[in-house]
């Protein structure tokens, strides 16, 4: 077993996490906070426990919502961590994690037998994944973490019937992971990330509008001036600063939705084990069920330099091509590359770059051009929905 790490320690990085995310909530107008962002985010009170099995992985749950106080027990235990979160055992799984900063929304996990005897119980209008018996929802890589929000397991064990919801669970591949992690940027990529996905639904007409149109114009307006700051610190991010790409690699991770504006989920650095152990920047999913994996090199970077390939550029192709041995021949996997600056590239290199992606099949480079427009296109439907309520 693991040596026994400091449990004070692992309840501040926690306690670190949750302050921030109370500080960045004040961002967003108190009427609407609930429902813009999960329940999770708003409480500053709850009880939990963080589960360390024997073999060094490592689960923290909230068991209680508006406690009268923060409180965080560590517990050892000799079943794994997933079955002490979702109270079901099991050796295959739904979900398998290698990588960071993923999460998982609004799941109902349930098996055949549930759904026959019991299905008029389930939720309605939810995502219900029907998992075998043997199976559990998920299962995490030694160096991946992946947060588990607002999902249920409706379960028959036995003869009983067995229901849990789940508000927020963390769980963590090894407790190492735990204890390195930067709990302000894991709380900053958590909030952007919900924030604009609950955008992105009131604009698709998705799963949480907001009927009230006085509530609807404090929330664009709230959005506009956000995403304003957020467009303007990017630029100055991409446009100013000569550095190495951890610094893009945090700046992307902080505000992954714009990445792939309603991505059913983005992580970061997520692991492909073959011969050598690789990590791609980012994994998207996109709700297609396409999977995009993503290498970012610094925008001082050009990808080509006249009619050749840069250096940078091959050694980023060299990337792609060890993903591809490692995942084989996937039609439902894409792969991206984002590098250089469309003012910085001459016609010739604009043509040679157009010239390369036509001749790929599941590939595309593009400049950091490509996650400026995401912005401008979520600001300017912003505009267009705030100018809606407001003439309304």
């Amino acid at each position: 077993m693991n040596a026994q790490p400091d449990d004070e320690k692992i309840k501040s990085i926690l306690k670190q996490y949750f302050d921030r995310l109370s500080i960045l909530t004040t961002q967003v107008p108190t009427q609407v906070r609930e429902l813009l962002l999960p329940g999770y985010m708003l409480h500053k009170k709850f009880k939990s426990i963080v589960y360390i099995d024997d073999n060094g992985k490592a689960g923290f749950e909230i068991r209680r919502e508006r406690a009268s106080r923060i409180s965080i027990k560590v517990r050892r235990t000799r079943k794994q961590v997933e079955e002490e979160i979702f109270g079901i055992s099991g050796i295959n799984a739904a979900f398998v994690v290698n990588g960071r900063y993923t999460e998982l929304w609004r799941l109902v996990f349930t098996h055949k037998n549930f759904t026959k005897r019991l299905g008029n119980q389930l939720p309605k209008d939810a995502t219900i994944l029907v998992l075998a018996d043997e199976m559990v929802p998920i299962k995490v890589g030694n160096e991946a973490e992946v947060k588990v929000i607002d999902c249920e397991v409706h379960w028959i064990l036995g003869k009983q019937r067995y229901v849990k919801y789940i508000p927020f669970a963390w769980i963590f591949g090894n407790i190492s992971v735990l204890m390195e992690i930067d709990p302000v940027s894991h709380a900053e990529s958590d909030f952007y990330f919900a924030l604009f996905n609950s955008l992105y639904e009131i604009i698709t007409d998705g799963y949480r509008r907001i009927a009230d149109e006085k509530a609807k114009r404090e929330a664009f307006e709230m959005y506009m001036k956000l995403i304003t700051k957020i467009e303007e610190e990017v630029r100055s991010v991409i446009y100013i600063t000569e550095a190495d790409e951890q610094v893009f690699q945090n700046l992307l991770t902080r505000y992954k939705f714009f990445l792939w504006p309603g991505a059913e989920s983005i992580e970061s650095q997520p692991t492909l084990r073959g011969e050598i152990v690789r990590r791609p920047d980012f994994y998207i999913r996109t709700k297609e069920g396409k999977v995009i994996y993503v290498e970012i090199e610094p925008p001082a970077y050009k990808p080509f330099r006249g009619v050749r390939k840069s250096s940078r550029l091959r050694e980023a192709l060299n990337q792609v091509s060890d993903w591809k041995n490692i995942l084989g021949d996937n039609k439902d996997v894409r792969y991206m590359i984002i590098i250089g600056l469309l003012e910085d590239l001459s016609e010739e290199e604009k043509s040679a770059l157009e010239a390369f992606n036509e001749e790929q099949d599941n590939l595309v480079v593009v400049t950091w051009d490509y996650i400026l427009g995401n912005i401008e296109r979520v600001k300017a439907e912003v505009s267009k929905q705030f100018a809606g309520t407001a003439s309304s």
